[in-house]
């Protein structure tokens, strides 16, 4: 088994021995029809919807000791330097630089060196469509940490996953000197999850790379679970998200940002019974603030 690797971002640690440091709970903002949004393309939006999304989250992060991020997605260049600048000036948690297009990607990869916060933003996501520019780019602003989606269309196995980082992305991380991505393993509808989380301990295993899903992506199209309601949607969910953290995921993308409080304290719960047992069993020192000791208040026995 390869060693296990860890990423500084920011104020937060990704990866390691499980329970060692809390997974990574991220929430999208900005994203396609989100309703702060008033025009996409002109970055204008709702500054005090905004704001209290963003206020909430962190204190979320604080309240059940998780560590949590921000999924900035943008489609215009300009629009999404405007979006990113507005939340890195309101948090000091780690951001992906999210959005379909490349050129929007790079874009927000030059802003956050201009806006000196590269050291917690998450470049989301090297694919496989990449595009030179985006090499290029990182070759010149390293961010924090780089993501890559490693989902093969034609091998959707985890041994598939192991082969595309092996034989296309490697060649891309050396080049643009990333020691240690994280992995995005793709999730196609709700049955695939449970790939995923195979696909998860095997870069693990293989790699000791970081690794994760975004495992909201499939319940769109869980239409059954939809006609019971939110309440049930949000159950599925938050399991979706611990059994993925059990399965040694790294980067737990719980879907939109209005979702946080619900994934937060499932979250929350399942470090809890992680943590306890990294420290009991393997001596690991737990971070300050760490989720065993905010959801049981244990700090002063400690």
């Amino acid at each position: 088994m390869a060693k296990l690797k860890s990423i500084r971002i920011g104020n937060c640690t990704v990866g390691g021995p499980l329970g060692s440091h809390t997974g990574l709970a991220v929430g999208s903002i900005f994203y396609d029809n989100h309703s702060i949004v008033e025009d996409a393309f002109a970055g204008k939006f709702n500054e005090e919807k905004a704001a209290a999304l963003i206020a909430r989250v962190n204190g979320l992060a604080q309240t059940y000791g998780v560590q949590m991020a921000f999924d900035v997605i943008g489609s215009d260049p300009d629009a999404f330097c405007r979006f990113l600048d507005f939340t890195a000036d309101r948090t000091d948690l780690p951001l992906l630089l999210n959005s379909t297009e490349a050129e929007v990607r790079v874009a927000g990869l030059e802003f956050a060196a201009k806006k000196g916060i590269l050291g917690r933003s998450i470049f989301a996501s090297l694919n496989e469509d990449t595009e030179d520019s985006e090499i290029e780019a990182l070759g010149r602003n390293k961010p924090a940490a780089v993501m890559i989606l490693a989902s093969d269309v034609g091998d959707s196995t985890p041994e598939g996953s192991v082969a595309m980082i092996r034989n296309y992305f490697q060649p891309i991380l050396d080049d643009i000197g990333c020691e240690a991505p994280i992995v995005d393993l793709g999730v196609m509808d709700a049955p695939s999850v449970g790939i995923a989380m195979r696909g998860i301990q095997a870069v693990r295993q293989e790699f000791g790379y970081p690794a994760g899903c975004a495992f909201s992506n499939c319940f769109p199209q869980w239409t059954g679970l939809s006609s019971l309601g939110k309440d049930f949607v949000n159950l599925s969910l938050a399991t979706a998200m611990v059994c993925c953290r059990m399965a040694g995921g790294d980067f737990l993308h719980f879907g939109i940002i209005e979702k946080a409080r619900p994934m937060a304290h499932a979250l929350g719960s399942a470090e809890v019974f992680l943590g306890f047992a990294a420290q009991e069993l393997d001596q690991h020192r737990l971070p300050d603030g760490h989720a065993l000791l905010k959801m049981f208040k244990l700090a002063e026995a400690a």
